[in-house]
């Protein structure tokens, strides 16, 4: 639904030179070898590698939600965080000394499960208690990460201490164990840890990573298929320079990656960038976090074959299965775009982390749409109004409690809110989707300025040229509104650039400096950059004009009920002239619109006398915005601040609620249109935003 091919020229002011957030420069060392510390960059590491990320990530904490973004995150924090070990009795033991399981119990089935939703669970927990500033969150952060660091050892295997890598037995045992299922479980721990350090400097976190990564120099090789423990490996290095580490991902990329795209045979979801239209999809969540692993071997070797492969692979799902919401099909395997198809929660998570990492790596602001793209539609569809119950599955049209009859997972129940689904991993996850997207709002960069990627209301607290502190006051109704102000706060008066992402979707963005406006310029990579002298009570106004915008596409997708249960299958490419399903979506900005089917006494209810079975009317839309008053209380309402109007026919459209498809279509104009009424579709749990069209447009295009 994004629209990466759209031309990226902006009719904005350019004050100094053009942003240079590009393709990640290279620094003069081999892999494994350090630059001297002391680095001029503020928020640099003291080690480098062969390539260094584009961008810098400020701290937990640096950001500060406001406005309409605060209110969902102290929603989100009484319903879940702040109480997970109320929700369920895992999230009890999760990563504790009384949760050490060895044998067939670290099966994820059998005993193990709690170390992925610990994992998932501690990251939101972090994040989200330095960004409020919470005592509670903060408490219970540390001591349930401290239960892990004050337990590890240099026998253990990477942050599961009571296990010994000595004894071969062990290793057997864990490779049975759902491929070694706790082992890529430590790596979404290790990233939280590195977290956790990164606004504490707690020298018992360093060390418990230090101990993790540092203690085999196989460690990372012999993880085989549960490579996520790279990212927090990486890291871990460029802060301390360890030659252990860096001997251990020197082993783990000793293989190289060709120019061809072939990779290192030691993940069995892929092992070359896609070469064919067709291919064996894959589970969603693994796909994704064996993705973003890779990025680390260009980082480590300076091997842009690696980047290459990855980047290939991240345009290949979108291209394929990319939902409108932003997010693309894992139910729990990813599939075709469809109007019934579904995601899983865990997989919003996961791809806006993926995503993220591909920013920080290429400092390409096409991620940043895709971020913005997941998190303003996808995220608050997966939870209730009230943030205490949630969905496992969501897809684009939800007519009816209980459906569709999903393939995998929880099947017909994944699509209803409740308090926890089985497995618990998505009740887990949900816990990262607000924090994870504050993190990714203000980056730093390496001359010493920030760069604003992703927008909301926000405070943004950082230190910039000879770290010279500034705080940053984004007031903002965005993305419900068009406009941000953002008010500059120095310590002192001080010089340093400044850079804007310029969302690819907006043909006719603007900027004013103090209420002066300039000519037109062109961006670099959807970012632009501008250097001054900010004084404080300085203001720059972002204005970026939206318009509501029709696009056609076709539903391939395999019905549910013709799916195989958790088995790989055959997908492509879409073709403009492949037999499908004609469908229609709506978007503004960067919200996807929906037809809302207004949800009675819960999120489970929908109206039955409401009208949904309409087709869009593709030759004459004819949208029409409609503002409304944002409220004193965001929670996503139904009476939401912003309608689109649009024309529309009624159709005869009786799908199957175990197996719905859309019409068959295109509908001819039979009856005169009429006006139907369409809202973000994060403020609908009953919806249809991928409609039956009328017959198709000349330009009709494949869902991109």
């Amino acid at each position: 639904m994004e629209r990466d091919t759209m031309r990226r020229t902006c009719t904005i002011a350019v004050l100094t030179a053009l942003c240079g957030l590009g393709a990640a420069p290279t620094v003069a060392t081999l892999a494994g070898e350090s630059t001297p510390p002391g680095t001029s960059a503020n928020y640099a590491p003291p080690f480098q590698t062969a390539a260094r990320p584009a961008l810098l990530a400020l701290p937990p904490g640096a950001v500060e939600p406001r406005g309409w973004l605060r209110d969902w995150a102290l929603s989100a924090k009484d319903g879940y965080t702040a109480c997970m070990d109320h929700v369920h009795k895992e999230f009890q033991r999760a990563w504790t000394p009384e949760c050490t399981p060895t044998g067939e119990n670290l099966a994820w089935q059998k005993g193990s499960w709690s170390l992925e939703g610990g994992a998932y669970w501690f990251d939101g927990l972090v994040e989200l208690g330095f960004a409020l500033n919470d005592d509670r969150l903060l408490e219970q952060a540390k001591r349930r990460l401290h239960a892990v660091a004050d337990n590890m050892n240099d026998s253990g295997i990477l942050f599961l201490w009571w296990l010994d890598r000595n004894d071969p037995e062990t290793w057997k045992t864990l490779y049975a164990a759902n491929g070694g299922f706790p082992i890529g479980k430590s790596g979404l721990l290790g990233r939280t840890l590195y977290k956790y350090y990164t606004a504490t400097e707690d020298p018992e976190i360093l060390s418990a990573l230090e101990k993790a990564y540092g203690s085999d120099p196989t460690v990372l090789i012999r993880a085989r298929h549960r490579q996520t423990n790279l990212f927090p490996a990486y890291h871990t290095y460029t802060q301390t320079g360890r030659p252990d580490i860096a001997a251990a991902l020197d082993v783990m990329f000793e293989e190289g990656c060709d120019a061809s795209g072939a990779l290192p045979t030691i993940s069995k979801y892929y092992d070359r960038v896609p070469d064919r239209d067709t291919i064996l999809n894959e589970h969603g969540v693994m796909f994704l976090q064996h993705l973003g692993s890779w990025t680390v071997g260009y980082l480590w070797t300076g091997n842009v074959n690696y980047l290459n492969a990855v980047l290939g692979w991240d345009d290949w799902l979108n291209r394929v299965a990319m939902q409108p919401y932003g997010v693309p099909v894992a139910d729990e395997w990813y599939h075709a775009t469809g109007a019934f198809r579904g995601t899983e929660t865990c997989d919003v998570a996961m791809y806006m982390e993926e995503q993220g990492d591909l920013l920080y790596v290429t400092g390409d602001g096409k991620m940043a749409d895709r971020i913005e793209r997941a998190f303003f539609n996808a995220a608050p569809a997966t939870l209730s109004r009230d943030c205490k119950t949630h969905v496992y599955f969501q897809c684009p049209n939800r007519f009816a409690r209980g459906f569709p009859e999903f393939t995998d997972g929880p099947r017909g129940s994944g699509g209803i809110y409740k308090r926890t689904h089985s497995p618990l991993c998505c009740t887990a996850a949900l816990n990262r989707l607000i924090p994870d997207y504050l993190a990714q709002m203000w980056k730093a960069t390496y001359d010493n300025g920030l760069a604003a990627v992703c927008y909301a209301p926000c405070r943004v607290t950082a230190r910039v040229a000879d770290r010279i502190p500034v705080t940053i006051d984004c007031n903002t109704d965005y993305p419900f509104g068009e406009v941000i102000e953002m008010t500059f706060t120095p310590g002192e008066s001080v010089t340093f650039p400044v850079s804007f992402h310029i969302p690819g979707w907006c043909e006719a963005p603007a900027i004013e400096v103090n209420g002066e406006r300039s000519d037109a310029g062109k961006c670099s990579q959807g970012f632009l950059r501008i250097e001054r002298q900010w004084k404080k009570g300085d203001t720059v106004r972002l204005h970026f004009l939206m318009t509501p915008l029709m696009q056609i596409g076709r539903d391939s997708s395999p019905e549910l009920s013709k799916s195989r249960t958790h088995t790989a299958e055959t997908v492509e490419i879409p073709k403009p002239d492949k037999e499908g399903k004609p469908y229609g979506t709506v978007s503004y900005g960067p919200l996807l619109l929906a037809l809302p089917i207004p949800d009675t006494k819960d999120a489970n209810t929908p109206d039955p006398a409401a009208r949904w079975k309409f087709a869009l009317d593709a030759q004459n839309p004819a949208a029409k915005v409609v503002r409304n008053a944002m409220p004193a209380l965001w929670d996503w309402p139904l009476a939401a601040p912003l309608e689109v109007t649009i024309n529309a026919i009624p159709i005869d459209w009786r799908p199957d609620l175990k197996s719905p498809t859309l019409p068959q279509g295109p509908f001819a104009m039979d009856e005169p249109s009429e006006r139907i009424t369409l809202i973000p579709y994060g403020c609908t749990k009953f919806r249809i935003s991928m409609f039956p069209v009328t017959a198709e447009p000349e330009n009709s295009l494949p869902h991109e």
